[in-house]
């Protein structure tokens, strides 16, 4: 027999079943009253039903951390986490972002916990990923004297490497500034083309390798080849960075 208290959910089981995220609700006891396919199937899970099972059997690894949250939920409360390590029992690593709270009975009394969860182990570990390779990068081009930069999205501070600060021929301890850097280009077609290859890197992931002239702080002309890569989260740009090479002597053979 269903419980009065869970009635309202088993009444809309299939829709709980079918839908696209890991969601599982549960009652006062921490025992499954519902759940999605895909909360069994993100979390590798053999059983194909929970309902009734108690959730800390089928998750012995839970720390004590996690089950205060569960507390203060049934108290009322709510909660949420973007970026969680879970460690499973077979110890697996796991990635992930959950939220969670309090459901209802007919009578407006707390039933239980809803959570709510995603497996973003893919995404960060391709994260990890992508920093390890950045900073690879760096370490090389400063080791062959090319120059670098990063542009944080998030904070708007711009970051150069000596070997750019050379090219630039500004002083060792000058900062830069996104609004005033492009004003190095030539004025004209070659500030363009660096202003919407900028922009159409932070606005929509496109990298851009481009030679370009630019004129020194002691107002001398150069060729550079600079390069622009930008990192993106859900669908917002975090960060852009690069590489600054100057290529006058070889712009100057081509001639």
């Amino acid at each position: 027999m269903i419980p009065a208290f869970s009635k309202r959910i088993a009444d809309q089981m299939d829709i709980i079943v079918q839908a696209p995220v890991a969601i599982a609700f549960l009652d006062n006891n921490m025992r499954y009253v519902a759940h999605s396919a895909k909360w069994c199937s993100d979390y590798q899970l053999t059983y194909k039903d929970l309902k009734g099972m108690h959730h800390y059997k089928v998750f012995p690894e839970i720390v004590d951390e996690w089950k205060m949250v569960h507390e203060r939920v049934l108290k009322g409360m709510e909660d949420s986490c973007d970026q969680e390590l879970f460690i499973r029992k077979d110890g697996r690593k796991q990635w992930i972002k959950w939220s969670t709270k309090p459901w209802h009975d007919y009578d407006g009394n707390i039933a239980g916990l809803v959570i709510v969860s995603e497996d973003i182990t893919d995404f960060i570990e391709q994260k990890e990923r992508d920093q390890r390779n950045y900073d690879l990068l760096f370490k090389a081009c400063n080791e062959v004297n090319i120059g670098t930069w990063e542009y944080s999205n998030i904070t708007g501070d711009l970051y150069w490497s000596e070997a750019t600060k050379n090219i630039h021929e500004v002083d060792p301890d000058y900062e830069p500034k996104a609004d005033t850097a492009l004003e190095f280009y030539k004025e004209g077609k070659y500030r363009s083309m660096i202003t919407e290859a900028f922009i159409q890197g932070l606005t929509k992931g496109v990298p851009y390798d481009l030679e370009l002239k630019l004129i020194t702080a002691k107002n001398n002309l150069v060729w550079v080849r600079a390069r622009g890569i930008s990192e993106h989260s859900n669908g917002t740009c975090i960060r852009m960075f690069g590489t600054f090479e100057d290529i006058t002597n070889k712009k100057l053979l081509d001639l």
